[in-house]
């Protein structure tokens, strides 16, 4: 069957092109600016320190909501009990708090002086204080990692589960494969590539993270990338440390595509049949709510009840207001373009020609590239495109192309294209070329087709897409900190600023108001992503 080479497809792919110009730009400037003395001196000192701090950090990410995810994906999958329902997509609003809120929340509430360590050392028990663990430092922070991140591991893993054949359980089981032998043999196993895309974006976004490892004194190379660029001002170095960020990045996303590529085997040998889940008793559900309670306790409860006491006890930060504008204006505004940009490379993906898959593909490896990354790559690729046409208009043309909300909505798409992508990639491939033929031979007309036939079969793919971007851009702080306008700081960058000074409790508020305002976009992707598993 003929493929479509020209419309949606072609606007799709250059769209898609030009989200992946900054990265590119990094690589570009990493290889081909003169080195700097900054560079030569971090690595005779602190970059050796940035590495491992990163390895650490993300390794014990991936070990916490590995086990965290998987376990509640199983139970939500494999068990029946009061609130199953109402868990099924919960479990993944802590994906909506950010991880720098949460660990202002966690380090607030374990250090010495905190609500935790304070009582007991009034009663004399200052010994047992000193045993409880603070959340600090590279395993600290990997910690505040797996309780916010592990919903990725969680909603894959409910699928993987959800969409196994119970023929393969059963065969174990006559064979005489104990319960155990039967998860740990069969169970697992045939789950396995999808945990490993879940565990690859909780290790990327790990990797990328700025605002939680600087607040709990655990610099990764993330923050080495912020420094080069803030501290030294040097772009040169800041493009060379975040090309070392990327390939870690990078690795985790082969991985990632790798095991999504081996899942859709897996799923598709099993049939539609699906494995009846298991009645609790009274017991067995009291355990089972806790467990699912849990992850929702550390990951959205505990912290944000911390913050939201020093929200009411402390002075209220200034500028809240403006920046809630500031963030709503940029994040609405990056969700609709993006939209549009997914939509596109999605069309373009659909037509089959290697230019449209193959610039599809690299707008999706901007995910895999942390906000800094995208941010370097922007000022690199719009300082140049400044100094030409100050080179054509001798010097006068206005400074419209750094460090403007153009160039910071650029990085925003450059960053989180991907995830506007996939769910527009999966809606329209639900939309088989059969309709669009036997519309065809009615005589419409392609864009009658596109109106009337794709649209209202793909709006909920286009609309989940929009709010996911959505939520990640309220949350984004690194590129935000390197690409703002004078004077337009978001809720993301007072939060960050007041923490940095020691004052949470004016840092409280705006990291509330993020929250406040993204988990109910957050409830409507959740609920309509674990819909179709809900069985």
């Amino acid at each position: 069957m003929a493929r479509s080479r020209s419309g949606p497809a072609l606007i799709g792919s250059l769209a898609a092109l030009v989200a992946a110009g900054p990265i590119l730009a990094v690589a570009w400037i990493a290889i081909t600016a003169p080195w700097g003395d900054y560079l030569l001196h971090l690595i005779e000192t602190r970059l050796a320190g940035y590495v491992l701090h990163t390895i650490i950090v993300t390794a014990t990410a991936i070990v916490l909501a590995g086990f965290v995810g998987t376990a509640a994906g199983w139970i939500i999958a494999r068990l029946e009990f009061p609130g199953r329902g109402i868990f099924a997509w919960a479990l993944a609003l802590p994906l909506a708090v950010p991880a720098y809120v949460a660990a202002y929340g966690w380090l607030d509430l374990t250090q010495a002086a905190g609500p935790l360590q304070t009582p007991l050392r009034d009663a004399g028990l200052a010994g047992l204080a000193d045993l409880l663990p603070v959340v600090r430092g590279p395993i600290g922070a990997g910690f505040v990692f797996a309780v916010t991140l592990y919903p990725y591991v969680y909603l894959m893993a409910r699928q993987a589960f959800s969409d196994q054949h119970p023929d393969m359980q059963n065969a174990a089981r006559t064979l005489g494969a104990s319960h155990w032998q039967t998860l740990t043999g069969v169970t697992l196993p045939l789950v396995r590539p999808a945990l490993a895309a879940g565990l690859a974006l909780v290790a990327m976004e790990s990797m990328a993270d700025f605002g939680a490892v600087a607040h709990l004194g655990a610099p990764t190379l993330t923050v080495g990338v912020v420094r080069a660029w803030a501290g030294a001002g040097s772009v040169p170095d800041a493009a060379r440390l975040a090309v070392l960020l990327a390939f870690f990045a990078y690795l985790a996303f082969a991985l990632e595509r790798q095991s999504r590529a081996r899942a859709r085997f897996g799923q598709s040998s099993g049939g539609r049949q699906h494995t009846q889940r298991i009645q609790l008793g009274a017991g067995q559900t009291v355990i089972a709510l806790f467990a699912c309670l849990l992850p929702i306790i550390l990951g959205l409860a505990l912290p944000l009840g911390r913050l939201l006491y020093l929200a009411l006890t402390e002075p209220a930060a200034r500028g809240v207001l403006d920046a809630l504008r500031h963030s709503l204006t940029l994040a609405s505004i990056t969700a609709v373009l993006a939209a549009i940009l997914g939509l596109g490379a999605a069309y373009a993906i659909r037509g089959g020609t290697r230019f449209g898959i193959l610039s599809a593909r690299l707008a999706s490896l901007g995910y895999a590239a942390p906000g800094a990354v995208a941010a370097v790559g922007a000022l690199v690729l719009f300082g140049g495109l400044q100094n030409v046409l100050d080179g054509v208009w001798d010097g006068q043309f206005p400074v419209l192309l750094s460090a403007t909300a153009g160039a910071l909505i650029f990085a925003y798409l450059s960053r989180f294209a991907a995830v506007a992508i996939a769910p527009s990639e999966t809606a329209l491939a639900r939309v088989t070329l059969r309709l669009d033929e036997a519309a065809k031979t009615l005589g419409a007309k392609r864009r009658r087709i596109a109106v009337e036939i794709h649209w209202p079969l793909i709006l909920g793919g286009v609309g989940i897409a929009a709010l996911m971007v959505f939520v990640e851009v309220m949350k984004e702080l690194p590129a935000t900190m390197i690409l703002r306008p004078f004077n337009t700081d978001t809720l993301a960058v007072i939060a960050h600023n007041y923490a940095a000074d020691e004052r949470l409790g004016q840092a409280a508020l705006p990291s509330l108001i993020i929250v406040l305002a993204t988990i109910p976009a957050m409830i409507l992707a959740a609920r309509s992503l674990t819909r179709g598993t809900d069985r």
